[in-house]
């Protein structure tokens, strides 16, 4: 199975970021993300034969986790703003409490064997990713008010040919 961690976001944010991208005009072939599919990735494991030792890791790496605030803010782009192949939210709070938890889960990942991540993480909602042609980087203002991240969310994505299916596995710190 395809597994990943991430911090799920509101579903009024979901619909706010919906509607931005119903705005953003442009002649690129660009695969936008589902609605229901939005959320703030931590860790993408990739193909995981078993989950209970990654669960027992995931556990241990929440272990001190404390609910806190995320807003949303802005766009990005990756590579660049310049060269977008993939188009982003951005955050302007809970950005460092973020990078903590994916540090806890990567260091924890990194000793259970998986690859360690050679880029720098920067949270982030991805929202499109460019398939073909030039997306011009859209000027576009956007916000979301703060929202409280109380859980950590355990997905497999079921890849489909409409796109994936995003499937919750566990949540942590577990109740």
């Amino acid at each position: 199975m395809r597994i990943f961690t991430a911090v799920e976001i509101p579903d009024e944010a979901k619909l706010s970021i919906y509607n931005l991208i119903k705005n953003i005009n442009t002649e690129a072939n660009v695969k936008w993300v589902d609605k229901d599919n939005f959320h703030i990735t931590l860790k993408f494991f990739g193909e995981v034969k078993t989950l209970s030792t990654l669960e027992n890791a995931l556990k241990e790496a929440c272990n001190d986790f404390e609910p806190f605030n995320v807003s949303l803010s802005g766009l990005g782009a990756f590579p660049s703003k310049s060269r977008v192949k993939v188009l982003w939210i951005g955050l302007d709070k809970g950005e460092n409490e973020l990078k903590d938890i994916y540090k806890n889960i990567e260091d924890k990942a990194v000793d259970l064997g998986f690859k360690k991540e050679e880029r720098n993480y920067t949270p982030h909602i991805t929202i499109g990713r460019i398939k073909k042609g030039i997306l011009e980087f859209p000027e576009i203002e956007f916000s979301y008010p703060s929202f409280l991240a109380a859980k950590i969310t355990l997905f497999e994505s079921i890849l489909k040919p409409s796109g994936p299916i995003y499937r919750i596995i566990n949540r942590f710190p577990e109740d």
